[in-house]
């Protein structure tokens, strides 16, 4: 997995991602409530709507992830051996801005937008071999085409035989 949840609310704060990822209406996720979630805390003391509210929002962002990752190695694919085993930063930024706008949906806004864009942009570059990874993070690129054998039945007529 190249990115978590924990990973997203780094990057992108948890206030933002406790609005998208509660569909519920009224949101019960608080970003107080998804750090802690997050966090692993056991989330005693907490009614159990916000306990299953935010275990959904989680399970959300968990499915955008895997949604970004799949979206991303589509692309990585055609020159590398995909998952990659080692994450350079580049990829985790591409995963999460795919992944958050994954989270927005039809609702994301003009940056979101604007960083979606880019990070599939990027992704084309890469697989088209525009931009690589240095190759101390990626050693194991896809091995380019396999020749091709031609095979045939051994020749009817020759010069020889046709008496030229």
């Amino acid at each position: 997995m190249y990115l978590t949840p924990a990973d997203l609310v780094a990057r992108f704060g948890a206030e933002e991602l406790a609005q998208v990822a509660d569909r519920a209406t009224p949101r019960a996720v608080t970003p107080a409530l998804l750090e802690l979630a997050i966090a692993g805390d056991p989330l005693t003391g907490w009614a159990a709507s916000e306990v299953a509210a935010v275990t959904a929002a989680l399970a959300l962002m968990s499915g955008a992830i895997d949604d970004a990752q799949s979206a991303v190695d589509a692309y990585l694919s055609g020159r590398y051996s995909t998952p990659l085993g080692t994450v350079p930063p580049v990829l985790k930024r591409l995963t999460a801005d795919v992944a958050r706008y994954y989270l927005h949906g039809d609702r994301a806004s003009d940056p979101v937008l604007k960083a979606y864009d880019a990070a599939m942009g990027l992704c084309r570059d890469i697989s088209t071999g525009k931009v690589t990874f240095g190759a101390d993070v990626i050693t194991s690129p896809k091995a380019g085409g396999g020749s091709v054998e031609v095979v045939s039945p051994p020749r009817l007529w020759s010069r020889e035989q046709r008496g030229l």
